[in-house]
């Protein structure tokens, strides 16, 4: 029986994922609007929440001092119940190769309109699967929230890989006033970073060699210690970018090719992902904010629906092209 007075919310919609959680935790707490949400994703081979949503969750309710009701792994429902939204330093461990930038970009717009500075470390993996890596989230999201007015840092202190994690980041956010945008300033200078961790240093060489012989020219190779192995790539072009991270068994060649392939799909102003992330920004900015993305993806459309149970701005998209202001 659900309650009332409450936004409720239904983590089967859409592609179910676990960002419907975080958004609908983040809207919350900066709404002061509580929320329920049911079916945590459902659609996925291991329903309700894992570490790493758990530590979104709690780390969202310590920012803001909220109430939440079960909130342990595995749990396919949950209530949240925002309070006020203190700024101040935070440190935040996921205990698992969790993503530690899905965790940031949960808490950084909570973090924006906090009354004071915020420093806030994160323990996890930074270079996982079905997430940002680091260096992506570094050179391609943080500068497009900064060109909006959000007054956010963010650096490495150590990377960490699947299964081990222990990579460690840090974020500071100041009290930020957002500006929509409507023209996206376009570099077509590609840059790549390969990182490379407890692996042979020729895997690295071989996927700088197919970057190389696709006329990318500004590579740089960062070898590394780490708890885990791990290798990524990551290219960008201003607001544009790809990311891939090695796996074993698969050759150095065809993470290489896979990144360049993913960067040479995204024409618009923004990438299909950055589109999708920059959302909830966009609802928070004054003003309008317009871009045009490669691909408006079934992750962008689940986004948007659950940001509309939060806000009065609407957003429109159609030709993959995306509009969001007062309608």
């Amino acid at each position: 029986m659900l309650s009332t007075g409450i936004v409720s919310i239904d983590g089967s919609t859409g592609e179910s994922g676990g960002q419907i959680l975080r958004t609908s935790m983040t809207l919350s707490s900066i709404t002061q609007k509580p929320f329920e949400i049911f079916n945590i994703r459902a659609k996925r081979s291991n329903p309700g929440l894992a570490f790493q949503h758990l530590t979104a969750v709690k780390a969202v309710r310590n920012i803001c001092r909220g109430r939440v009701e079960d909130a342990e792994v595995g749990s396919r429902t949950l209530k949240f119940f925002p309070g006020k939204i203190i700024g101040g330093k935070y440190d935040f461990n996921i205990g698992t190769a969790g993503s530690v930038t899905l965790v940031a970009q949960t808490v950084l717009p909570i973090l924006l309109v906090a009354e004071k500075k915020s420093e806030i470390r994160i323990t996890g993996g930074t270079h996982v699967l079905k997430s940002p890596g680091f260096d992506y989230f570094h050179n391609v999201f943080i500068p497009a929230i900064q060109l909006m007015g959000a007054k956010v840092e963010s650096e490495m202190i150590k990377p960490g890989y699947y299964p081990k994690g222990g990579g460690e980041i840090r974020i500071t956010v100041e009290p930020s006033e957002l500006t929509g945008i409507e023209k996206w300033p376009k570099d077509e200078h590609i840059r790549a970073l390969i990182r490379i961790a407890n692996l042979p240093l020729s895997i690295a060489m071989r996927e700088k060699k197919v970057m190389l012989e696709n006329s990318i020219e500004d590579v740089s190779i960062r070898e590394e210690e780490t708890l885990s192995p791990g290798n990524s790539v990551t290219l960008w072009k201003s607001f544009r970018g790809s990311y891939v991270p090695g796996e074993k068994g698969k050759r150095a060649e065809v993470v290489a090719k896979e990144a360049i392939d993913e960067l040479m799909k995204e024409t618009g102003d923004l990438d299909r992902h950055l589109a999708d992330q920059i959302l909830i920004y966009g609802i928070l900015a004054e003003g309008k904010t317009r871009f045009k993305t490669s691909e408006i993806t079934d992750h962008f459309k689940t986004n948007a629906d659950i940001l509309s149970h939060f806000n009065e701005k609407k957003i429109k998209y159609e030709n993959n092209e995306v509009t969001i202001q007062q309608f």
